[in-house]
């Protein structure tokens, strides 16, 4: 059912994850996270002054997650979030994740700041918006697939801590990247041990050959090689010149 892209792929794990917020431990799994953004029960709050719909964790009613609604986000130009915000009845609310589809075709969206609270993002969650400013922070495990999908996004930084990438998940046709020659930096950090096909791929129109091969690489996990990156959508070109540091 399409409605459950967060199960498919990497999302059907039950790793616990853990993090450390300023009042407790995050303990809990990626399904929990992905029931959460399939629910029904959405609610609405105020956070930073814009209206953000979320979901709550069943069996863990004081953490959010951030999902998609109908038109809500669309003239958005940023997602700024904090580590909490407070519900319409007065409730403490953590943010863990952010949904499948939660922001997709948001074309006015620009920068994304998570916090370190977020611990998954959903499949497709900004597919088809238009970031070029991103922050993601320590904390974060799983990114979905196709999770930034054709974004405009110069210098990627995976957090340390990062577990999986789903497939596509930054793959990018934009003209832009073309107009600056495809500059920029990649950082996949040590912790990564599973990225989907395509994952960091750029080509021109959505086929041909790889066009990544001027982004500077500043960290790879070792199991990336120059047998197997192109499969990942990383050039081979840059790789070697890191593997020769």
């Amino acid at each position: 059912m399409k409605a459950k892209l967060f199960f498919t792929s990497l999302m059907m794990l039950t790793l616990p994850l853990y993090g450390q917020t300023s009042n407790d431990d995050i303990i809990l799994t990626s399904r929990e996270i992905g029931m959460a953004s399939v629910s029904k029960d959405v609610r609405s709050a105020l956070i930073n002054g814009l209206t953000y719909y979320y979901s709550v964790v069943e069996s863990k009613p004081n953490y959010a997650v951030i999902v998609a609604k109908k038109k809500a986000y669309k003239d958005f130009t940023e997602v700024v979030l904090p580590e909490t915000f407070t519900s319409t009845d007065g409730k403490t609310l953590t943010i863990v994740g952010i949904g499948d589809k939660a922001f997709e075709k948001c074309r006015s969206i620009k920068k994304v700041d998570l916090p370190k609270t977020v611990r998954v993002i959903g499949e497709e969650a900004f597919c088809n918006t238009d970031v070029d400013d991103l922050s993601l922070k320590e904390g974060l495990i799983l990114i979905g697939s196709r999770a930034f999908f054709n974004n405009d996004i110069k210098n990627i930084h995976i957090p340390d801590g990062v577990q999986e990438i789903g497939v596509e998940a930054f793959y990018c046709y934009k003209s832009t990247i073309f107009q600056r020659n495809n500059s920029g930096t990649l950082y996949i950090p040590k912790s990564v041990y599973r990225i989907g096909d395509h994952a960091f791929a750029m080509t021109r129109n959505g086929y041909g050959a790889w066009f990544n091969s001027k982004r500077e690489i500043l960290c790879l996990p070792d199991h990336i090689n120059l047998d197997n990156c192109k499969k990942m959508g990383i050039s081979r070109e840059p790789v070697e010149d890191y593997l020769k540091k």
